[in-house]
């Protein structure tokens, strides 16, 4: 059973206390030409990382509804299997 979640902008506004090394458990893979500001790779090397059999990174897809054609990568930044602890264990 799946359950229906509702994003809205307030679910992603950081709110004062956070910690600014530490930022969001999720991101967005940059925009084509840009890198991730917290590891410093560009789209096509987290690409690398996230994609494949056995993927090093973990990452998921968000569609705003089953069935929907096209979806939002999400990589994981922070935490286990996350990009900067990967990158930290290289």
């Amino acid at each position: 059973m799946t359950k229906d979640i509702t994003l809205t902008r307030e679910s992603f506004s950081s709110s004062p206390e956070a910690s600014p090394d530490v930022g969001c458990l999720w991101s967005r893979l940059p925009k084509p030409g840009a890198v991730e500001p917290r590891s410093g790779l560009n789209r096509s090397a987290i690409n690398a990382l996230i994609l494949g059999n056995e993927p090093k990174v973990k990452s998921t897809t968000l569609r705003k509804h089953p069935g929907a054609k096209r979806a939002v990568r999400l990589v994981k930044i922070v935490g286990s299997g996350g990009l900067l602890e990967y990158l930290e264990g290289k």
